[in-house]
């Protein structure tokens, strides 16, 4: 797996990159990196060319030039894709990065082949009768972290990482990812949570993969995204959780795979 850096207008963005064929573009979650996609890269690249990127502000990433929205991160991913040479892909976003993959197939429905959605979610109004008692308080895990000189801010970023649960050296890699953002690395979770998710997914035209897992936070709203969706489906891994890129990396790359090469119907 080759890494490397490409200049955008922006800055200058890092990303992961390994195999051939046609490309696809894989989106990370909030407060995150390329490397979310690290382990499921080497079974996706044996048919496409798979390339992970860091958003602005992200990863290895330039920081963003000031308080980005969903719109701004899919503009940004438009120009990587422009100073890659690419100018269409299949796209795989995940949690956050799924509204930023969404606004791309909204916005610039002849750069996308197919969508994928993984881990997508939204908060439901209680008169949707959605238990959403699995999911952490939005609020515990979402205000701004400032540097202190005691180190307690290491601390802070620990816990936010292990809310979701995982293996000891997920947490640890999502540590790092949190260190890299940085203080600023929560806006893209501020971005999402005032993103009407519902109200763009009737938007989106191309072939649509809601991807969830038993264990996903989101997983109770999984059915209720697709439905949105004119063109979606909906496939479960059972005991995948919002790690499953990393934790099952063969079965998270297997139902990618599964639908980016069944024929369009």
């Amino acid at each position: 797996m080759k890494r490397a850096y490409v200049d955008i207008p922006e800055g200058q963005i890092h990303y992961r990159i390994e195999g051939k064929g046609e490309p696809l573009l894989l989106l990370h979650s909030a407060v995150g990196s390329s490397d979310e996609y690290s382990r499921a890269i080497p079974f996706l690249s044996k048919k496409y060319c798979a390339i992970a990127m860091d958003y602005l502000g992200h990863g290895k990433s330039d920081p963003a030039p000031f308080q980005y929205q969903m719109l701004d991160h899919s503009k940004t991913a438009l120009s990587f894709m422009d100073a890659m040479g690419i100018k269409k892909a299949y796209i795989m976003g995940k949690s956050a990065g799924s509204n930023v993959a969404a606004e791309i197939a909204i916005n610039w429905p002849e750069r996308v082949n197919k969508l994928i959605m993984s881990s997508a979610g939204y908060f439901p109004d209680p008169s949707e009768g959605i238990d959403m008692s699995n999911h952490p308080d939005f609020t515990s895990f979402t205000s701004r972290v400032d540097i202190k000189k005691d180190g307690s801010h290491l601390m802070e970023w620990w816990r936010r990482a292990a809310l979701w649960g995982g293996p000891l050296d997920i947490i640890e890699d999502r540590v790092l990812e949190y260190i890299q953002a940085g203080p600023r690395g929560e806006e893209i979770h501020w971005a999402s949570r005032t993103y009407d998710l519902k109200s763009r997914l009737p938007l989106i035209k191309c072939p649509t993969l809601v991807l969830s897992g038993t264990q996903d936070a989101f997983y109770a709203v999984a059915a209720k995204i697709k439905g949105f969706i004119p063109n979606g489906k909906l496939t479960v891994i059972e005991n995948g959780s919002i790690y499953m890129s990393r934790i099952m990396p063969k079965e998270f790359a297997g139902a990618i795979l599964e639908f980016l090469n069944a024929p369009d119907k």
